[in-house]
């Protein structure tokens, strides 16, 4: 009996034992799991090590489809400064290589003939001059300022030091304008800058860029236009620009861009406070030139008791202010140019 039990144990151990196909199979696949490690490890690896150069040629591709920083882009309409330019290193000189001011190619530079009577015998010329385009030079804002008390500064909207200025400015006892962008028929290969008011803006658009601009800079007492040779023409625009600074008790200036503008009889319709520019002093970067521009801007004055030049913060003008202001000491009196502004008859 106990032979017959051995016998069968053996029996049931040989049963058990797998064939030899399967044990076959299982070395097959236990090669091929570790192959197939194998080649997932050596994968990662090799991601691992060519990443940067994917991520540089990505870098690449990106800087490729970057446009030129450079280059002035198209205003957006509605803009409300949150894409202003920061004030980082090296952006001084920067924006004094982009800013654009005036188109002085088209300009009109014929000269008003006022409708006031003459002065009387003893009365004492008045002058205003009108800086522009300040926003983008703190220092030679203020050297302007330090040469006469009574210089009148026109700032851009979003400019990246105009509220900066306009505080300084206005401690020094200056009058504080708006220089207020607009569409120049140039448009949009000369671009009038952030907040620029455009031709094709519906009138509730016109009115809150405007309103943002004006908010932009403290101590505003009155607008002139920068560029403005298309938008001045038109005089629905202009009749909803004047509803605005009628409200706000604001004088406008006009820099007379084009010999079209609109200006004045907008501003007679709306009996807001009003004058207009007579000379440009700065054309030109040379000092000779901005001389011969101030001695006819004095005649003009002495003809007919006032004019209004406008200059802009160039080197050349800030010398030849330096040197010739003091020359007109007694013969004309430099006044604001809320002074001279007044409801056209």
């Amino acid at each position: 009996m106990a032979v017959k039990k051995k016998i069968k144990k053996k029996a049931k151990r040989k049963s058990k034992k797998k064939p030899p196909v399967f044990n076959e199979l299982k070395k097959i696949f236990l090669v091929m799991a570790v192959l197939a490690s194998i080649c997932l490890t050596l994968a990662m690896v090799a991601d691992i090590l060519l990443k940067p150069e994917k991520s540089v040629e990505k870098k690449e591709q990106i800087s490729q489809k970057r446009p030129d920083s450079n280059k002035i882009k198209p205003i957006q309409e509605d803009f409300d400064g949150v894409k202003t330019i920061k004030t980082t290193t090296g952006l001084k000189q920067k924006l004094k290589q982009s800013i654009k001011y005036e188109v002085f190619e088209e300009i009109d530079q014929t000269l008003i003939e006022k409708k006031f009577p003459k002065p009387e015998k003893g009365h004492i010329p008045k002058i205003v001059i009108v800086i522009d385009d300040i926003g983008y030079d703190k220092a030679i804002a203020l050297e302007l300022s330090r040469l006469e008390p009574n210089l009148t500064f026109s700032i851009l909207p979003f400019a990246p030091f105009g509220k900066t200025i306009a505080r300084q400015l206005h401690a020094n006892g200056s009058q504080i304008m708006l220089h207020l962008p607009m569409e120049p028929f140039e448009y949009p290969s000369v671009n009038p800058g952030p907040g620029a008011i455009l031709s094709s803006m519906a009138p509730d658009a016109l009115i809150n860029q405007l309103e943002r601009n004006i908010n932009n800079i403290d101590y505003v007492a009155g607008v002139n236009n920068h560029m403005g040779s298309k938008i001045t023409t038109n005089a629905a625009q202009m009749n909803q620009i004047f509803t605005v600074l009628k409200k706000k008790n604001l004088f406008f200036i006009d820099s007379r861009t084009t010999s079209e503008s609109k200006c004045e009889a907008s501003a007679r319709l709306f009996r807001l406070k009003f004058a207009q520019r007579d000379i440009f002093l700065d054309n030109y970067q040379n000092s000779d030139y901005i001389t011969r521009q101030l001695k006819k801007l004095k005649k003009i004055a002495e003809k007919h008791g006032f004019a209004i030049g406008i200059g802009h913060p160039y080197k050349a003008t800030l010398n030849t202010l330096a040197r010739e202001l003091p020359k007109l000491r007694g013969k004309v009196e430099i006044v604001r140019a809320g002074t001279l502004a007044s409801i056209p008859g």
